[in-house]
């Protein structure tokens, strides 16, 4: 069994780091046009894959195909071609780097100045997000109450990257798909290639939910562009706060009806988006 192996999501060719722990995959590639440049890394197009399902779920077709592919592995992972953790993972860090102190290495957290159910709606849409709450409280009921309370924070977990055992990965994935695979029997896919990507959007909430009820143990690390050379991402500059503060003062003067008090008992304002969904024959049971 080998100790560990963390994917590394590639959607175009670029300078990606790689050793015997890290593997540059490309994802998408069944619908790529860059593959003939690309054919020194594997592709998420094999074995059991949703490779072409890429353009609406991002970096979600590596996880997919790690999930149902990669086996005989003690701890797994996913970094993305230009956003790897600080510390670079080896067989013989893995374990004082996780071990029995951790579960879970993720990004550090980033505070929004929006709560997420609203950012998830300016990402996507109130009626891709009705979809969400109503799946997500079909497939985990017993998880809706952890789901809620991070839906009306204001932390973000970004981009999808984590490192675990790969049995509890597994666990992961599993609740995870449940969740977003409901929801295409019902989502309209957006013509914008942007709004097309929210899979990717609303699993970036997922994990740190995951995470939250079951009670997990999480390590933080910062976030840098390539192993050992590269600069640490910002958390936020000051221009980019100065962004989001207006976009706030934006949402507030142009559409007062996308922010709510956060209601006692966690209940979504949905009630338009739901009849006007009756109207287009959506109805989530």
């Amino acid at each position: 069994m080998d100790k560990v192996k963390i994917l590394v999501a590639c959607h175009k060719p670029a300078d990606v780091y790689r050793d015997n722990v890290y593997t540059p995959i490309h994802v998408g590639r069944a619908v790529s046009k860059c593959t003939d440049k690309m054919q020194d890394m594997i592709g998420d197009d094999t074995g059991d894959n949703i490779s072409a399902k890429n353009p609406f779920y991002s970096e979600l077709t590596a996880q997919y195909w790690l999930w149902k592919n990669v086996h005989d592995v003690e701890y797994v992972g996913l970094c993305h071609y230009r956003r790897y953790f600080k510390h670079l993972i080896t067989e013989n860090n893995i374990d004082d780097i996780l071990g029995d102190h951790y579960d879970v290495l993720e990004i550090k957290p980033l505070r929004e100045e929006i709560d997420m159910v609203n950012r998830l709606m300016s990402w996507t849409s109130r009626e891709d997000t009705y979809i969400f709450v109503k799946c997500f409280e079909k497939m985990h009921p017993e998880d809706y109450r952890t789901f809620c309370h991070f839906l009306y924070g204001h932390k973000i977990v970004p981009y999808n990257m984590f490192l675990m055992k790969k049995s509890l990965f597994d666990d992961f994935a599993k609740w995870q798909f449940d969740v977003l695979f409901e929801m295409e029997k019902y989502v309209k896919l957006s013509q914008y290639s942007r709004q097309r990507r929210l899979y990717g959007y609303f699993s970036e909430m997922l994990l740190p939910i995951y995470v939250e009820a079951r009670h997990l143990r999480v390590k933080y690390d910062d976030m840098i562009t390539y192993p050992e050379t590269g600069e640490i991402w910002p958390t936020y500059t000051l221009k980019q706060r100065l962004r989001m503060i207006w976009s706030q003062l934006f949402l507030r003067m142009a559409h007062p009806h996308l922010l709510h008090r956060e209601p006692k008992e966690y209940q979504f304002d949905f009630n338009a988006v739901e009849v006007g969904m009756r109207q287009d024959g959506i109805i989530i049971k």
